[in-house]
């Protein structure tokens, strides 16, 4: 009996097995790929994020100092403004109305001090001083005049400049300024320190009727005699003869002042150190989610100034537009290149795996008689054709061969298969000379169908002697799209060698079976020195046992871990790194690899409560 005599049962046994075999390489395999892909994209994209986060939270960081710094400096400057009003009293020791007009008259408020109203002067009157005063400011034109308090006091302080002398600015005339709480505070604590004093909010009234939050900012003047000394509080006290002073409009003052900031984060000013309503004096951005008690942002800050000897809060909020740039970039194309690079990456398993199986059930069928062969010739699903080595003649081709290439079986006979079949100028000799010497071999090639399209296609050819001459009987397998899921993979390992982390896979067993190039720059260990061999060799022996069986135990229990961990380098040299592990599993739930991702940290930033 020969081989070609095998009993039918034992063909559809052998088949049987080669089915099971491809069932299992070509589903399992691909998935198993996928799995670990996809695990070592996902692991890198969230060191990516985590970084990204970072980077933007020293950048909300940034602009809120920023923004603190603008705001003490103009603040500054306006400190400075009241200093040269009282440095005019103490250079001519009493000021006329007409001198305080023509001076801030030259200050030019709305261009150079924003946000300033007005600029006044309030002399102390004591209750002897009452009746003359009144007459001397009757007889300077204001015929009504009255100081307004509730009287009983020993000394008042009605203002009698203010400057400029329009709109409602006229009714502050008279109006005694150390009657009112708020400011008679910070009018003392001007005295007794020589420093420019800030009220705290107070609300002002606009011309159209509405309230506007703002403040006034004192500075006291003292007797300029010569031998007058205003060292300590209670020589200041004895030599007051009043203040001069400033009021601010918040809304007017901040505008410009916080520059770009303002359009990514929702900044606020306070007073005080208490974050609510009633302390709000300025919001950038109203419709913003008000305050930094809210949420719905990545980012909230609050920051303390010392402005004119009172304390403001200067609280901020990133805004969507701000928090959006966590959104592309790195971590995004990480992701995008990884999850696409993963799929192809599968694919290409797939189709190897499936046309290394075609071909050696191919390769199997050429060995077989030739009337078998022949019956197998038209009923393969693969392109099958039969060529005359010595001419190229194409002397048979089966109906996928027809349908693939476009061509009657007629146009077929009357061609060389140099019409279809072509390869690159420099392998055409090695081509011809394998066709002609006899003996079965692989080549890829391009295939030109008859509508003009080229595709790459994959040959298994081998001698077939077919009625007395030596046929070459040859396969080709469409592997055009084969070829574009080997670019992705060169993509994908482009990736896995080039991202600065470093990439560790281990078997079931925990040994490592693959490593990138940034774990070889981290460890000082070479891809051949580790192959095979326990993590542990990394092992720096600076933790105990028990915290190995922690990390094991929630790994088995969660599917992955992360946290820091000290290793030692080739070179004994002690290093830190952020180590992220995660478990494959097959689809039967049964580990196949463990993916470890790390880099190496300085010391681990705090994180800030709220974050």
């Amino acid at each position: 009996m020969t081989p070609l005599d095998t009993p039918p049962r034992n063909g559809l046994m052998a088949r049987a097995v080669r089915v099971l075999e491809w069932h299992h390489l070509g589903h399992v395999l691909p998935l198993m790929v996928l799995a670990i892909s996809l695990a070592v994209t996902h692991q890198l994209w969230k060191n990516e994020s985590r970084e990204a986060h970072e980077h933007l939270r020293d950048e909300f960081d940034s602009h809120v100092r920023e923004s603190a710094r603008h705001v003490e400096d103009r603040m500054k400057v306006y400190e400075q403004m009241l200093r040269g009003v009282k440095a005019l009293f103490a250079a001519r020791g009493s000021v006329s109305r007409d001198q305080f007009r023509t001076y801030v008259a030259r200050l030019r408020l709305n261009e150079n001090y924003p946000g300033v109203d007005a600029v006044g002067f309030a002399p102390i009157v004591t209750s002897a001083q009452w009746h003359k005063h009144i007459e001397t400011m009757r007889r300077e034109g204001f015929d009504s005049y009255a100081i307004k308090s509730e009287g009983g006091k020993d000394f008042y302080a009605p203002t009698v400049y203010i400057e400029p002398f329009s709109g409602g600015n006229q009714h502050a005339i008279g109006f005694d300024m150390h009657s009112d709480m708020a400011y008679r505070i910070a009018m003392e604590q001007a005295r007794d320190t020589s420093q420019a004093v800030n009220t705290g909010k107070i609300l002002l009234r606009e011309t159209d009727g509405h309230l506007r939050a703002g403040f006034l900012t004192f500075a006291p003047i003292y007797h300029y005699r010569e031998g007058a000394q205003n060292e300590t509080p209670e020589e200041r006290r004895a030599n007051i003869v009043g203040w001069v002073y400033s009021v601010s409009r918040m809304e007017t003052l901040m505008t410009g002042i916080l520059g770009e900031a303002s359009s990514m984060i929702d900044i606020e000013i306070l007073d005080g150190n208490s974050l609510s309503d009633e302390t709000l004096m300025f919001d950038s951005d109203p419709s913003a989610s008000h305050l930094i008690s809210g949420s719905g942002y990545l980012f909230k800050s609050a920051v303390p100034m010392e402005i004119a000897s009172h304390t403001w809060t200067l609280a901020a909020h990133s805004l969507f537009k701000f928090d959006s740039q966590m959104e592309g970039g790195r971590p995004q194309f990480i992701g995008t290149v990884g999850a696409g690079a993963s799929l192809l990456l599968a694919l290409l398993t797939w189709l190897l795996v499936y046309a290394r199986t075609r071909a050696l059930q191919d390769a199997r069928q050429i060995s077989q008689s030739a009337s078998r062969y022949k019956q197998m010739f038209e009923d393969n699903a693969s392109v099958a054709y039969l060529l005359d080595p010595d001419t190229g003649r194409i002397v048979d081709a089966n109906a996928a061969a027809l349908s693939f290439w476009g061509y009657s079986l007629e146009e077929l006979r009357s061609m060389n298969i140099s019409k279809i079949s072509f390869v690159p100028s420099g392998k055409i000799v090695e081509v011809m000379s394998k066709m002609k010497d006899g003996t079965s071999h692989r080549v890829e090639l391009y295939h030109r169908l008859k509508n003009g399209d080229i595709r790459d296609v994959e040959v298994f050819s081998g001698p077939l002697n077919y009625q007395g001459k030596t046929l070459r009987y040859s396969i080709a397998h469409d592997i055009t799209a084969r070829k574009l899921a080997e670019d992705g993979l060169r993509l994908s390992m482009t990736v896995f060698n080039s991202v600065k982390e470093a990439v560790m896979v281990t078997d079931p067993d925990n040994r490592i079976v693959m490593v990138n190039p940034a774990f070889s720059d981290i460890t000082g260990y070479s891809a051949e020195e580790v192959n095979n061999e326990n993590p542990h060799m990394l092992s720096s022996g600076m933790h105990p046992p028990a915290f190995y069986l922690k990390v094991w135990e929630t790994l088995h229990a969660k599917g992955n871990w992360s946290g820091e961990v000290c290793n030692r380098r080739k070179s004994g040299e002690l290093y830190h790194i952020w180590l992220s592990i995660r478990l494959v599993k097959d689809e039967g739930g049964k580990v196949t690899h463990h993916v470890a991702v790390f880099h190496k940290i300085s010391k681990r930033k705090s994180v800030e409560g709220g974050e």
